[in-house]
């Protein structure tokens, strides 16, 4: 138990680190994230406006998509071991991953994506990697179906998103409440 403990208090001191590196203050006043001054680039106003329509919704997808792959990380590495990922993560995800990781290593020269494996896989693979570990996250969702609807619904705004589209107002209603759900059901 106390070695658990431990282990545990380490990953956490680990993972507060890695942010604070990265420029995320988490023991103290947060930094002023850096901007682009859209207006000033000389972009159209309705392109800025749309943007700016989408930017909480982006923001949305950002902490629901990297809150999804913190679950399967701690959870998998609680009741897997250190070899999660080799272990519990179907091996046409681990391929896909390495061959995007060797892909993004031609270009050297820019930042990678990710410092952790899960950091490469695409939205859909999170749900695929909860269902194809279902007896370890079982207790945290009614069934497998409420996982897949839900990432099916969010698969598709999160693509009209992240490839510079506009949702309508109903589309983000209902981005928030699956956000919202979510939350409510993982605690």
């Amino acid at each position: 138990m106390l070695r658990r403990f431990v282990f545990n208090a380490m990953l956490a001191e680990n993972s507060l680190a890695s942010l604070n590196e990265q420029g995320i203050s988490v023991r103290g006043s947060a930094a002023t994230p850096p901007t682009i001054n859209v207006e000033e680039a000389g972009f159209s106003p309705r392109v800025v406006y749309e943007a700016t329509q989408m930017a909480s919704v982006f923001v949305a997808f950002f902490c629901l998509e990297n809150a999804v792959r913190e679950l399967i990380t701690e959870r998998l590495l609680a009741r897997v071991g250190t070899e999660w990922w080799q272990t519990a993560v179907p091996q046409k995800i681990r391929s896909s991953v390495e061959k995007l990781k060797e892909k993004e290593s031609d270009a050297r020269y820019h930042t990678p994506r990710s410092a952790a494996l899960i950091g490469y896989t695409m939205f859909g693979n999170l749900a695929q990697i909860i269902i194809a570990n279902w007896d370890n996250f079982s207790d945290l969702f009614p069934d497998q179906a409420w996982i897949m609807s839900r990432f099916n619904d969010l698969e598709m705004s999160r693509n009209i998103i992240m490839h510079t589209g506009t949702l309508p107002q109903l589309e983000i209603d209902r981005i928030e409440s699956i956000a919202r759900d979510w939350n409510r059901q993982v605690g």
